[in-house]
């Protein structure tokens, strides 16, 4: 979802980054909902605390994820 050298983006959906084997599964849309669900809640985040998003606690983004019924094991 973070790019590696243009900071402050976030790419979800179909564009994001992935392997061709893995693109076959990352393009389905529900995978697609879930990157966009992490990438907005990740815009959130960064907002609220004035970082980019590559500094946030992933400890926190997933905690953030769960309590909004993410699923992320």
């Amino acid at each position: 979802l973070v790019p590696q050298e243009i900071e402050g983006l976030l790419v979800a959906g179909r564009p994001i980054s992935a392997t061709h084997e893995a693109h076959a599964s990352t393009r389905i849309q529900p995978i697609c909902y879930a990157t966009g669900q992490a990438a907005g809640t990740a815009a959130a985040l960064s907002l609220r605390y004035k970082v980019m998003p590559r500094e946030l606690n992933v400890g926190e983004l997933q905690e953030t994820l769960r309590r909004q019924g993410a699923i992320l094991d």
